[in-house]
């Protein structure tokens, strides 16, 4: 890349596979962290879109996920973009690597834990892929750049300069829309968490593995 993220924002929500297809019918998705092909320029939607339905079809069944087997549906991740053409790849001997003008908003997925009487979504998904909840969306907030680009000045560039803000921005509106805060009930407290809910997903939740085992009420 032709920056380095010194911070981002992080959007927890859970939808159903057909709300997360209406969320993101106007993007263009991205590889943003891996080597692709040299004749790339982006990915078909249908690759993510499928892979979440295979994921959310395992967590409302209530199936206990391990990396071994299910690896492939549990850590994935894309990147979104309405502006393809700062979305550039630099050839290398054999594949062409990311070299982004700018950075773009990308969706991971995230695990929800009990730690120290709390639920928490900071740890790592390859650490508890049996406690896969839903989707993050990220957008850095403040970036550095080295040395002058074509689209950029050296030095450090905030979130409302990139030209996919507005494109998050508009994502984050319709996800607050379609959702409400999720509340939880563990061991008689209630959780106020930071993950946002669609309705329809909450009539699911209940089944997922990680709240069956743990004995959660979804509020």
């Amino acid at each position: 890349m032709q920056y380095y993220i010194l911070s981002m924002k992080k959007d927890h929500f859970i939808v159903t596979p057909d709300e997360l297809r209406q969320l993101l019918a106007v993007f263009h998705f991205v590889t943003y962290s891996t080597g692709v092909k040299k004749n790339y320029t982006e990915s078909d939607p249908d690759v993510f879109f499928s892979t979440y339905d295979a994921l959310y079809n395992k967590l409302k069944n209530g199936e206990k996920l391990n990396w071994e087997n299910d690896y492939p549906i549990v850590d994935f991740s894309t990147g979104i973009t309405q502006h393809l053409e700062n979305c550039v790849y630099k050839p290398t001997k054999k594949l062409s690597v990311p070299d982004f003008l700018e950075p773009c908003p990308w969706i991971a997925t995230f695990s929800l834990i009990q730690w120290k009487n709390q639920l928490s979504t900071a740890f790592a998904v390859h650490h508890f892929p049996e406690n896969v909840c839903g989707l993050c969306l990220y957008f850095p907030t403040k970036v550095e750049y080295p040395v002058p680009t074509e689209k950029h000045q050296q030095g450090i560039v905030f979130s409302p300069d990139f030209d996919d803000y507005d494109s998050y921005m508009r994502l984050l509106t319709e996800i607050r829309k379609l959702t409400s805060p999720l509340k939880l009930k563990l061991n008689g407290k209630i959780h106020r968490t930071s993950i946002r809910i669609s309705q329809n997903a909450k009539y699911d939740l209940g089944s997922f593995y990680f709240i069956k085992t743990n004995d959660i009420t979804v509020l």
